[in-house]
Formats: C-alpha cells, structure tokens, sequence
C-alpha cells in the first residue's frame, strides 16, 4: 500500500515519511494514518533491501484488502 488518508486527505508514502521525519526532528507528535480501505491505523516504512516505501497495519486486519499476513 503506498497511499493513506492523513486529517482526511490522501497522501503518498513518500509525503507521509517526509512528515514523519520532520515531526521527528522537530520534537512533536508524529500524525496519524489510516488506511485507505478500512480505516485501520497504518504505519509508514522506508525501502530497504527488495522491498519499495509502503504502509503496513498497526494491528492485523485480515478483512481488509490491502493487508498481507
């Protein structure tokens, strides 16, 4: 998944980690994201290795479409 709704907007990862890192270095809360079919908080990974930036679910969530177990 590389797009997620942020204060009910649709951002991409590259966004969500640029936030995430800014957040970080500023000291503050970092905002939450959810998924884009559930609802479902989701958290922003960076690329590494073979695997691209993507969101991934906090908690499993098996009923939605875009979650990998």
């Amino acid at each position: 998944m590389t797009e997620c709704i942020m204060n009910g907007n649709t951002i991409s990862i590259n966004k969500a980690l640029t936030l995430r890192d800014q957040a970080d270095n500023r000291g503050v809360n970092r905002e939450d994201y959810l998924c884009t079919k559930c609802r479902q908080l989701v958290r922003a990974h960076k690329s590494g290795g073979s695997v691209g930036a993507h969101f991934e679910h906090h908690k499993r969530n098996p009923d939605c479409p875009f979650f990998k177990s």
